[in-house]
């Protein structure tokens, strides 16, 4: 399962669970309401979790490939119900993930807490881009994203004569297409400025939902590609984040 600030509620893949069924009967529950599953429980990695209730979606038509010894099969998504009210320290170059109810006293030694915004389990970094502020909204399943804004921003960051890079992403079975503009620009996050090479712009997403986002002063999105040289702590219950060099 993929760790996703962008999700609200965890979730897995009805096409996934179908193919485990199958291969290994009587694995999964039978006992679903309203696409729920109920008093589900599963280990993430060594972390047992007991979930009273966790959504089943189809996502698309795929099953398993049991032949692949190398390859990853996601079958669902974890969301930042797993860390609310919680610590999640996210130690990018280690690749870790911690849950804890406070943050350490080792890191809080190197590092200053800002506050950040946490409304219905949604994450919302303050920046500065390029001296100006605006609110980032942190997406983990945004992976390759440094920074994802709108056209008129990410031109306005481009390098003189930079053309866009163009590409297809798949956003829930639905494909939108990606401009990705080189960029010299940095952002200013936790009293840490970090120099981007790119942002992006989408097309495909409406112009409301642009509208929408600038009028609640969101800039953009930004996922881990951001912060792959730190450690990112993200304290939900008070509201407070930190970032840390790789130790």
């Amino acid at each position: 399962m993929q760790f996703d600030s962008g999700s609200p509620y965890s979730l897995l893949y009805k096409n996934k669970l179908d193919a485990i069924q199958l291969k290994y009967p009587g694995s999964i529950p039978s006992d679903q309401r309203d696409g729920k599953l109920v008093n589900f429980s599963f280990q993430a990695d060594q972390l047992p979790i007991i979930a009273k209730e966790i959504v089943v979606k189809q996502f698309d038509d795929s099953a398993i490939d049991w032949k692949s010894e190398n390859g990853v099969e996601i079958i669902g998504t974890i969301g930042t119900d797993l860390i609310d009210g919680k610590v999640a320290i996210i130690d990018y170059p280690n690749k870790k993930l911690t849950i804890s109810q406070t943050v350490p006293e080792r890191l809080m030694q190197d590092m200053t807490l800002s506050n950040f915004i946490y409304s219905n389990r949604s994450i919302l970094l303050p920046v500065k881009i390029n001296s100006k502020e605006t609110i980032l909204y942190f997406d983990s399943g945004s992976s390759m994203f440094e920074l994802l804004t709108d056209k008129e921003t990410s031109k306005q960051l481009a390098l003189p004569n930079a053309k866009p890079m163009q590409y297809k992403v798949n956003s829930w079975g639905r494909y939108l297409t990606a401009h990705t503009i080189a960029s010299n620009s940095t952002i200013e996050i936790a009293n840490i400025s970090i120099p981007i090479g790119a942002s992006t712009y989408i097309e495909g997403i409406s112009d409301s939902q642009i509208e929408q986002m600038s009028k609640m002063g969101i800039g953009g999105m930004t996922g881990n590609k951001l912060f792959l040289d730190y450690i990112l702590v993200l304290d939900t219950k008070n509201h407070k984040f930190g970032l840390l060099p790789s130790l």
